[in-house]
């Protein structure tokens, strides 16, 4: 009787291993592979959530949400470079909308943009 529970367990155990063994990590949604060197970082300085997009070619395309009076580093994609690209930053439960303008980035830049607590008085900086 004890030989069945020892086998039972010992089963078990060898089947749970490679469950844990090949664990994997998943990027959080809006996060995209920093291939191209291309920071955008953002401070909130809004009480509200901002949703936020990067708009090339009128296609807008989420890059994640930063939260009220909180900031947030975002890895940029490679197919944003050489390119015109805005940076649109939406209160989520609000109006209006803060905006980089136009940008042209290229390789191992960052983009410092600081929503204002005024979506128009937002302002950016590239280094």
């Amino acid at each position: 009787m004890r030989s069945k529970y020892l086998t039972f367990a010992l089963i078990v155990a060898v089947a749970a291993v490679p469950a844990t063994a090949c664990t994997r990590t998943y990027q959080e949604a809006g996060d995209v592979a920093p291939d191209a060197g291309l920071t955008l970082h953002i401070a909130n300085e809004n009480f509200l959530d901002m949703d936020v997009f990067a708009v090339v070619d009128g296609v807008s395309t989420r890059i994640g949400t930063v939260t009220g009076t909180g900031a947030h580093d975002f890895p940029l994609s490679s197919t944003l470079m050489n390119r015109d690209v805005r940076i649109i930053a939406t209160p989520i439960g609000g109006s209006g909308r803060a905006s980089t303008g136009v940008l042209n980035l290229t390789r191992g830049q960052e983009v410092d943009f600081r929503i204002a607590s005024v979506l128009s008085n937002s302002s950016v900086i590239i280094r």
